[in-house]
């Protein structure tokens, strides 16, 4: 039979005793990690009507957008933060060939608001004064017409009583078929998806805020600053339950 040297056994069993050490830990901020990970709100567009494009009504003099967003709370447990929430109008200038083009009509701001866990916040509001022309240049043939509408913002979480510090960015956007009575053709609500409309247009410098900039508590841009990522610890926390997995597999491979 074979004796085992007592020094070698104890660094076995202290090696033994700090991989189950690490793996508990890991394992416990992969719970914690799962608990407080929040998803981003989701956008539609619930209404949308020009009245100047309404054959119905005398009223080409009508120079107003009415419409209404609603941004649902995913998370169970969890509040957000919304800065300045900002929208941009625009419809396709059909005056081109190229149907990429896009016309500004309209900027509107919601000012900043906070919404519970798993509620829906509507936010209305009226457009005015809209360049009528801009608009009746937008309608087809067949009477309808397709505008834009692109929303840009920054959020953040409330997780129990505390508020984080890092901050989510959303851009999301969706198309706009509107009838020939000036009112939104789908009557189901409109799911705002992943939009590139802010870089590829540039129209987000009308509101005097960069795209990339680091933003202090309050939401306005340091002074000096550098750019920064509003995502980048998501590579991280993507790549968090991989370091889990690789602790347990060391785990189960030194009993």
């Amino acid at each position: 039979m074979t004796k085992i040297d007592p020094e070698e056994e104890l660094g076995r069993k202290c090696c033994t005793c700090f991989f189950k050490f690490i793996f508990t830990t890991r394992l416990g901020a992969l719970i914690l990690w799962l608990s407080l990970r929040a998803k981003k709100p989701k956008c539609s567009i619930q209404n949308f009507y020009i009245p100047a494009l309404s054959k119905n009504l005398s009223s080409r003099d009508n120079t107003t957008l009415n419409f209404m967003v609603r941004c649902d709370n995913p998370n169970k447990d969890k509040g957000i933060y919304y800065d300045d929430v900002h929208l941009t109008f625009s419809t396709i200038n059909t005056t081109t060939t190229n149907s990429s083009d896009l016309v500004l009509v309209a900027n509107y701001t919601v000012p900043k608001f906070y919404q519970g866990h798993k509620k829906k916040a509507k936010k209305w509001g009226q457009v005015w004064p809209l360049n009528n022309q801009t608009v009746l240049r937008a309608v087809l043939p067949n009477g309808s017409a397709v505008f834009r509408l692109d929303l840009k913002t920054h959020v953040r979480f409330k997780i129990v009583f505390w508020k984080t510090k890092w901050y989510r960015r959303i851009k999301v956007g969706a198309d706009v078929e509107v009838n020939g009575d000036g009112v939104k053709a789908n009557e189901k609500e409109i799911k705002m998806e992943k939009s590139n409309f802010w870089k590829t247009h540039g129209y987000w410098s009308e509101f005097g805020f960069d795209d990339d900039v680091e933003l202090t508590g309050d939401g306005a841009q340091k002074k000096g600053s550098k750019t920064k990522k509003s995502d980048s610890s998501l590579p991280l926390r993507s790549s968090f339950p991989i370091f889990v997995l690789m602790n347990l597999l060391v785990f189960f491979a030194i009993r």
